[in-house]
Parts: C-alpha cells; sequence; structure tokens
C-alpha cells in the first residue's frame, strides 16, 4: 500500500511572468498556458478522490475479511469441541453396553473403567480447580494491592485536607504556627466524631478558645487582685523578721549579706 497522500488542495496558477514577441514582459501566463495548468490540476484532484476512495473500499474489504476468518476459526473450534464430546459420549456408551453384557467385572475392565473416570472426570477436574485457585489467588493479591494503594492514598489526602484546615483556623483565629496551637487544634478535632464534624469544627475550635481566653483573663484578674492586696515593703522603712525594723532601705547585697549568718548558722561568706 502506497503512503497517503496530502488532502485535496486547490492549486493557483503559477505567478510567473511571460515574455511576449517584444521581448517585454506581461506579467501573467499565457491563456492556453493556464487552461492547461487548470485542466491539469483538476485532473489530479479527481484521481486523489478516486484514490481515496479505492483506499476506503480496500481497507472495508479487509475488515470484512478478517471478521470471516475470525468467525470461520470459531466455527471450526466449535466442530472440534463437538467432535470430541460426540467420541467421548459413543466410547462412554460402549463402555456401559460392555459392562450391561458382562456376566461379571474382570479386573481389566475395572481398570479400564477407573481409568476412564480418572483421566476424563477427576484429572480434568482437579485440573480445573486448580486454575479457579489460581485465577483467585492472583486475583486476591491484585485486589489486596489496590486496596492498601487506595488506603495509603486516602490516607495522605486525608493528612492533606487535615493540614489545610488547621492553617486555615490559625489564620481565622490568629494563632501562630507552633506546637501548642497545632495540639491544641488537632485535640478539637479528635475530641468529636461525626459525619457534621467537618462543618461544626470552625465553632468547635472558636466555642473553646474563646473559653480558654476567658478563664486566662479571668485568673490574671484573681492574679492581680491578690498582687494588690499583699502589702510590699517600700524604700522609706522595710519589716524585719525579727524585730520589724530593719535601718532603713538596703540593697539587695547589704540585705543578702546581713541574712546569711542567719540561713547558714556557723558559716561564712
Amino acid at each position: 500500500m502506497t503512503d497517503e497522500l496530502a488532502p485535496e488542495t486547490t492549486e493557483a496558477a503559477p505567478a510567473a511572468e511571460s515574455i511576449d514577441s517584444g521581448g517585454e514582459s506581461t506579467g501573467a501566463w499565457p491563456k492556453d498556458v493556464q487552461a492547461e495548468f487548470t485542466k491539469k490540476s483538476q485532473a489530479l484532484a479527481n484521481d486523489r478522490r478516486q484514490f481515496d476512495h479505492s483506499r476506503q473500499q480496500w481497507a472495508q474489504q479487509q475488515q470484512y475479511l478478517q471478521q470471516q476468518q475470525r468467525q470461520q476459526q470459531q466455527h471450526a473450534q466449535q466442530q472440534r469441541q463437538q467432535q470430541v464430546q460426540s467420541q467421548g459420549q459413543r466410547q462412554n456408551k460402549q463402555l456401559l453396553d460392555q459392562l450391561r453384557d458382562m456376566s461379571y467385572l474382570d479386573g481389566k475392565t475395572a481398570a479400564q473403567v477407573f481409568e476412564r473416570i480418572i483421566n476424563e472426570g477427576i484429572s480434568p477436574l482437579h485440573q480445573a480447580l486448580q486454575q479457579r485457585d489460581q485465577a483467585l489467588q492472583h486475583m486476591y493479591k491484585e485486589h489486596t494491592a489496590l486496596r492498601n494503594s487506595m488506603g495509603a492514598q486516602s490516607t495522605k489526602t486525608a493528612e492533606a485536607d487535615l493540614s489545610q484546615r488547621f492553617a486555615k483556623m490559625r489564620a481565622d483565629h490568629g494563632l501562630p504556627d507552633e506546637d501548642w496551637a497545632n495540639v491544641y487544634l488537632k485535640d478539637v478535632w479528635y475530641s468529636h466524631e461525626g459525619a457534621g464534624l467537618g462543618a461544626e469544627y470552625p465553632t468547635l475550635v472558636r466555642d473553646r478558645l474563646n473559653a480558654v481566653r476567658k478563664g486566662i483573663r479571668e485568673m490574671d484578674r484573681k492574679t492581680a487582685a491578690t498582687a494588690r492586696a499583699t502589702p510590699f515593703p517600700t524604700r522609706g522603712g522595710e519589716v524585719s523578721i525579727t524585730d520589724g525594723k530593719t535601718g532603713g532601705y538596703k540593697t539587695p547585697q547589704d540585705r543578702a549579706d546581713e541574712l546569711w549568718p542567719m540561713l547558714n548558722p556557723g558559716q561564712t561568706e
């Protein structure tokens, strides 16, 4: 089969210049030359159309012949199978007729019967069962590999979704990308369950975060109130542990030197 020709195109007459009898260029082809060129272009286009039509017919014929060949092969295979089955049925009938006509079963005939049963019944069945088991084992391996692959992919996808969800929660609530914030977001997520957890998660994070902030502010207020209620010594006069007087303000170094013998009796600096 030759190579396919290029698609049909409309060829224009060449824009070459012809020279008249006086030696001057006229700027166009003579009419007879242009007519001959147009005629040949149309003939070439017709040849291309005929070639394409012939090629399509040839492809259809090849497809039809291939289909006929496949059908003939299938028919021949079915005939062979039918012949084998018919031959086996005839042999079985002959063996049964032989057994019916026998007054007793001798060892040779019994061996033939069992040989037929083994070769034509048990052995093919055992081979078919082995093929079935091999096919099932192969299918199980493929199923296991596919399930593991899908499980790993699902796990990676779920982890990526959670990471994006946690990042959005940090951005929405102004939390830093630090361990304590990530642990907090994971704790809120894994401490709840249900089909609607994805939609309820932002509300859960906001409510718990507000509760934590409120509790911390309350603790700070209590600490500040306790600190205000506790008397602090001033620079003008400090309270001594023993007599209540310190002799005025002293530097931390002076106070440490004064209290050292009391905290460590019998030791010097």
